[in-house]
């Protein structure tokens, strides 16, 4: 019998019992930094001189398109970004009674909606009036008049000699106002013959984007000063980087078995050929291209890993025995005809929308070149989100290939696209290290871009096997990995393109093997709490955490069934505004405590949520967070409901949150130095606000003697809570519209017994049992004997 046959369990809150109301705190204090007497009077004529030559400029505006909303930008001082000041700036920039705020950039300016230039007098009102208004008007740096990002630096033209330009308008967070500006634009478009209109393309329910071309830059004179335009820039154009070695070597595929399941997996990419090693693994097929522009190399080598990725390396790397592939060609041969990002998006959100019922897990190794940007989220990235959540189902996607490496330059950051934050973003790490490789074995690929993504969060998410490479007397050398070409025989290639089919692979046979309803924060979580960091790799962890994400995934088997010793829960629900989560009961084993009466033992928890995402809020694109904490307690305390901020009546005494990093020694017990791992020696803290994935790891037993004393004694109990919070933007926007906003979420807990000496499986189960948790195996599609004793 395998040493883990025990399925992990689900277990659910227990209603009125770990359901809270979220109660009111604060005070009416002014911050520190607010000013006061003359200095306040000052900055209160500034203002108002910026906004008088502000309204100039609108004025002129409105003079060309006046049934056009235009907008101000308030620039926004670091003190006063937090949420409880947000609120008061977008209540004092209200119009007419009516929030106008509609947007946040990256250089941490205010949005403000104008419809006509009278409006301005409100606000110059509230401006003059700064004893009334001290802490906005401190908060303010600056007021300009808006105006479109026009950034068309180094532009080249197309083969035909023509440009091609991607055009993004406002949101106005107003259907009507939007759609108005849309026919207005459409119009101009149309009505200029020096322009023409190439196709309309929506990335997200509020970003359309215009593509157009134009055969001089002149021409945008006639359209660069619509009232209605966020950004003007060159369209992104795709295309496929081929460092290949060939091999002139055949290598059979075993066929289908007949009456057999298997996982299956869309592979959005350039075609596979028609070749008999996948053929019979082929379950469909849907181009956007004529056969004559294509050419399956690219998407023929992504699929052959896709599908046989182990038999064709030689190694069990995902222990996948086989996926059925449906051939998605959303991507011509760039010898013959390029692609746009918008016909690209086009064409992604085409073929998932017609076979998402079927096809839920989907392949993209296809990308940008161009880094993303440090605090803004791409249009590319927002697209592919949109396209996920619309359609139920998940992307794995590659980081991006870079070649600086070439010339001894740093690895650029990952390319536009890989920033989604619903897909699984995937990193290259070297499968082995010839003479001339750049790589150690199991570290970062030479190409492999790397994290942070926007707004500091953690991509990519995960690694896997993509090649390593080096360099010749100038000349690129590649130590590829193996896969199919379009003619059947095998090739070595090497990218962050060959990595993320392997997690493909893991993720679909994950899903394979469930009999769970498709769930793709459930997925992501599994394959994400699984991932650890090679052995081989000594880096700091933040370093660890740009380079590698949360780590290379294991397999299916190894994510979904426990050994005796251990037992992972999964906790997989919503979370209402205005409520949270507290279980006063965690279930963690009494067994697992010294003979000195402390607590000890391993704790592995991973946290994935879905943000509300809004494009349009520069590095506020998560609109909501997740925090979660997980420690020990004293005891229960009734409280006292009659007093206006008490809304539930249970709490607890002497709590204190075991994830935070300064509870635990810098230093590893001796005793422990031979039991863990790299990757489990220290805690690992990968969390932060508004990020969509956090991961802990713990080791109880390496608290500082104080905190040991403080929280770890046996008569501890333990809780686990998750809290939500909600940016201001998307507030105003669930009381505008009438939104109920809250955030599905997904917690998977691991707590082991790094002696594999106490039965914690059984124990921790029957934990459950007595505290009333409801609780069930994960449905697998394959019963294993289970045996609670650990024989």
């Amino acid at each position: 019998m395998r040493e883990k046959n025990l399925p992990i369990k689900i277990f659910e809150k227990r209603g009125d019992i770990d359901e809270r109301l979220t109660e009111g705190g604060g005070n009416d204090e002014l911050p520190k930094w607010v000013l006061s007497g003359w200095e306040l009077k000052n900055k209160s004529d500034l203002l108002l001189n910026e906004l008088s030559t502000a309204q100039k400029r609108i004025q002129q505006k409105f003079n060309k398109y006046s049934s056009v909303p235009t907008l101000i930008k308030a620039k926004i001082i670091d003190n006063a970004l937090a949420k409880t000041h947000r609120a008061d700036l977008t209540q004092f920039f209200q119009l007419k009674k009516q929030n106008r705020t509609i947007g946040f950039t990256e250089n941490q300016e205010l949005l403000i909606r104008i419809d006509n230039p009278s409006e301005l007098l409100e606000i110059s009102t509230n401006l003059y009036h700064y004893d009334k208004n001290p802490k906005v008007i401190s908060g303010v740096k600056n007021i300009e008049a808006f105006e479109p990002n026009i950034s068309l630096d180094n532009i080249t033209p197309q083969k035909d000699g023509k440009y091609i330009i991607k055009v993004k308008l406002l949101n106005y967070d107003n259907y009507q106002i939007n759609t108005h500006v849309l026919q207005v634009f459409q119009k101009l478009l149309t009505d200029n013959i020096k322009i023409k209109l190439d196709r309309t393309v929506r990335y997200t329910n509020n970003n359309t984007i215009f593509q157009i071309s134009i055969d001089s830059i002149e021409a945008l004179f006639e359209i660069d000063d619509f009232n209605g335009i966020m950004s003007i820039e060159p369209m992104p154009i795709y295309d496929i980087t081929e460092d290949s070695l060939f091999v002139e070597e055949m290598v059979n595929i075993p066929a289908p078995k007949k009456d057999t399941e298997y996982p299956v997996i869309g592979v959005l990419d350039s075609g596979i050929a028609n070749i008999p090693q996948l053929n019979s693994w082929i379950v469909g097929r849907h181009t956007s291209y004529p056969q004559n522009l294509i050419d399956p190399s690219h998407g023929t080598f992504v699929a052959g890993i896709a599908s046989f990725g182990d038999i064709l390396e030689g190694k069990k790397l995902t222990f996948a025995e086989g996926c059925r592939l449906f051939d998605a060609t959303v991507y011509p041969n760039p010898k013959l005809e390029s692609v746009t990002e918008a016909e690209l998006v086009d064409n992604i959100r085409e073929v998932i929308e017609k076979y998402c019922h079927t096809i839920k897990i989907w392949n993209m190794s296809l990308g940008s070149k161009v880094e993303i940007k440090n605090s803004e989220f791409s249009d590319f990235g927002a697209a592919l989100d949109s396209i996920q959540d619309e359609n139920d189902v998940l992307i794995i996607k590659s980081a991006g290939n870079c070649n600086n490496f070439l010339n001894s330059m740093p690895v650029s950051k990952i390319a536009r696209g890989a920033d989604s934050i619903r897909a699984l973003t995937v990193g290259s790490i070297a499968h082995s290290q010839l003479k001339n490789d750049l790589s150690p074995y199991n570290h970062l690929s030479p190409f492999s871009r790397i994290g942070p993504g926007p707004a500091n969060i953690i991509k990519p998410d995960l690694v896997h096997y993509g090649g390593n490479c080096g360099v010749d007397n100038g000349k690129l050398i590649i130590n590829g990995v193996h896969s199919l070409n379009k003619d059947g025989t095998l090739r070595k290639d090497i990218g962050t393109s060959f990595s993320t089919p392997r997690v493909a692979a893991i993720v679909a046979d994950i899903h394979h093997k469930l009999r769970e309803e498709f769930d793709p924060v459930l997925l992501k979580a599994l394959t994400i709490h699984s991932a650890k960091y090679p052995y081989e790799v000594d880096l700091d962890m933040n370093e660890k955490i740009n380079q590698f994400g949360f780590g290379l995934p294991s397999s299916a088997d190894e994510i979904l069934y426990n050994n005796p010793h251990e037992i992972t829960l999964i906790l997989r629900d919503n979370l209402n505004k205005g409520e949270f989560i507290e279980i006063l009961d965690f279930p963690y084993p009494e067994s697992l405590i010294d003979q000195n009466g402390y607590y000890y033992g391993q704790v592995f928890l991973t946290l994935v949520n879905t943000p509300i995402l809004s494009e349009g809020q520069g590095p506020e694109y998560c609109q909501s967070n997740i925090d979660i904490y997980f420690g020990t307690y004293d005891q229960k305390k009734t409280r006292d409901t009659s007093k206006r901020t008490v809304k539930n009546p249970i709490g607890r005494e002497g709590q204190h949150n075991l994830l935070l990093s300064s509870n635990y020694s810098k230093k590893r017990p001796l005793e422990f130095q031979h039991q863990f791992s790299k990757t489990e020696q220290i805690l690992v803290q990968y969390s932060g606000k508004f990020y969509p994935i956090k991961k802990y790891a713990v080791d109880i037993s390496k608290l500082t003697p104080t905190k040991k004393e403080k929280h770890a004694q046996s008569s501890k109990k333990w809780f686990l809570k998750l809290e939500g919070l909600y940016r201001d933007y998307i507030e105003k926007q669930g009381e505008e519209k009438r939104m109920d906003l809250s955030q599905e979420f997904c917690i998977i807990i691991t707590i082991r017994d790094p002696f594999k000496q106490k039965f914690v499986y059984q124990e921790v189960s029957q934990l459950l049992q007595s505290n009333n948790f409801l609780h069930r195996n994960i449905k697998l599609r394959q019963d294993i004997d289970i045996n609670l004793d650990g024989g």
